[in-house]
């Protein structure tokens, strides 16, 4: 199983990759999709692991409240804020990002089972995502 420091770098260096931040974010606000649990099944599958996600949604669960409010705050604070201020507010989420994939990693069953359907479409289906194969092409990068 990867490390949170291993997930963190996949994540930075997955989500600067053309149309990947935009379908996360379109797959966030629309489905409220979590990202980093988007993220985190694109690795795995990457890897050749698929996870069911399910075990991993109480996780995302318990912090969906804070990192929505969190995220509506700095939206609005955006065009009031000076770019340092907006700056540490984004710096700010990072953090928060950081924890939660930690958390994540935790959660990972130590043995995960082999699956006919990668975890991703399985997230993607139960967020009752259109065209579910169309967006994980578009998160594949």
């Amino acid at each position: 199983m990867p490390s949170a420091e291993q997930f963190w770098q996949f994540s930075e260096q997955h989500y600067a990759r053309p149309g990947v931040a935009a379908a996360c974010l379109q797959l966030q606000d629309d489905y409220d999709a979590n990202v980093n649990l988007l993220l985190l099944l694109v690795m795995l599958e990457a890897q050749g692991v698929k996870l069911d996600p399910s075990p991993l949604l109480s996780v995302v669960a318990e912090r969906s409240t804070l990192f929505s409010q969190w995220r509506t705050l700095r939206r609005q604070l955006k065009p009031k804020l000076s770019h340092n201020d907006y700056s540490a507010l984004l710096h700010h989420e990072l953090a928060l990002e950081r924890w939660q994939q930690h958390a994540l990693i935790q959660a990972l069953p130590a043995r995960i089972p082999s699956q006919s359907t990668g975890g991703l479409m399985a997230y993607l289906v139960l967020l009752k995502v259109p065209q579910a194969a169309l967006w994980q092409a578009k998160l594949a990068g």
